[in-house]
């Protein structure tokens, strides 16, 4: 069921509730003095269940107005005037003007007095204690229901950001164990055997440190930048060794910018995603500049496409822009020049984080 039918459905049949509370104490107090005092009333039956019916009817109506009001979270502008529902205090003065309206509504339509027997004062008085306890009985209901769907949207977030995180960190691994990155790590680490020992040790040492991370991360939604450049500094090393120093990173992060958070594996999969799609070498190597400033981190790769392009399915960068978004409702930055591919992430902060 779609969100505006569940809305009106529940609209619905909350103010047949709530109307029906409210209109059966009347039925009640009714048929009391009917019972009690019959021979001295000279209305007939018919009328007071014509009287009874209509009574019901506007409560319904009023409920249904102020239940309506108080479930949609919405902006409306008119000219240069906004009223944003989303603010309590502006759901609380619509709630206030609304009751007034109905109240001189009601008032002018005799809706106020009873079919029963009554003090004028007391018409007034029972009017009042009514209708003050169905609006209060109806903001009560509205907020108990937003509350209930806005935390059902939280976990269908959560639920969301995890499968955009574990889909993340899947490709990130798949990247790894890809046969072709295994091949090359294997014969770099091969070459390095005979020449340097102690830098193919560092090789392996870096290639655990990558898999570790990455498996680390599959339960966690961010991580600190601080925590992101120790990962990433280690798949660098490993990239420039195979590489043979035709890739050319330069990292520019500001001290302060360290404790503030990412998505794992982001700035690692834009850098694979730089050396995955252009051309590294002796000729042409490829510059990466990282750099962090005000609130964001971005990554730009000189563009020199590879002659021969390399498939790309595109979920990286997709799976990412999901992740923010479903975290702080914000989104990457992709930005193409003549010469660079940049791509801006968000630096959040702890209250950033839903």
């Amino acid at each position: 069921m779609s969100t505006s039918k569940e809305k009106i459905l529940f609209c619905l049949l909350s103010a047949l509730g709530i109307a029906f509370i409210f209109s059966l104490p009347r039925v009640v107090i009714a048929l009391y003095i009917q019972f009690n005092y019959g021979n001295n009333i000279s209305a007939d039956t018919q009328s007071k269940i014509i009287d009874h019916a209509i009574k019901f009817s506007y409560t319904y109506v009023v409920a249904l107005v102020f239940l309506w009001l108080n479930t949609t979270r919405k902006t409306w502008q008119y000219y240069s005037i906004k009223i944003n529902t989303h603010k309590f205090y502006i759901r609380l003065l619509l709630n206030i003007i609304l009751f007034i309206a109905v109240r001189y509504i009601s008032i002018n339509l005799n809706m106020h007095l009873a079919a029963i027997p009554m003090v004028p004062k007391f018409h007034f008085f029972l009017f009042h204690i009514s209708l003050t306890l169905e609006v209060l009985f109806c903001l009560f209901i509205a907020e108990i229901y937003m509350l209930i769907k806005r935390n059902q949207q939280i976990s269908l977030n959560n639920e969301i950001l995890l499968k955009s995180h574990a889909e993340a960190s899947y490709e990130a691994l798949k990247n790894q164990i890809n046969p072709h990155f295994l091949f090359n790590s294997f014969n770099t680490i091969q070459s390095l055997i005979d020449v340097n020992s102690q830098a193919a040790k560092q090789f392996i040492s870096n290639l655990s440190t990558v898999y570790r991370n990455i498996l680390n991360s599959f339960h966690k939604p961010v991580i600190s930048l601080n925590e992101e450049l120790q990962s990433l500094r280690a798949y660098l090393d490993m990239m420039q060794e195979r590489h043979n120093g035709n890739l050319q990173v330069t990292l520019n992060i500001q001290r302060h910018h360290l404790d503030k958070f990412l998505p794992p594996i982001s700035l690692q999969l834009l850098v694979e995603n730089a050396i995955k799609h252009n051309e590294v070498s002796n000729r042409r190597p490829l510059t990466i500049i990282i750099e962090s400033e005000d609130k964001y981190i971005q990554v730009k790769n000189q563009l020199q496409p590879k002659k021969t392009a390399e498939p790309s399915t595109g979920k990286g960068l997709y799976n990412l822009n999901q992740q923010y978004q479903h975290i702080c409702n914000q989104s990457i930055q992709i930005r193409k020049t003549g010469e660079w591919f940049i791509v801006i992430l968000p630096l959040l902060q702890q209250q950033n984080i839903s």
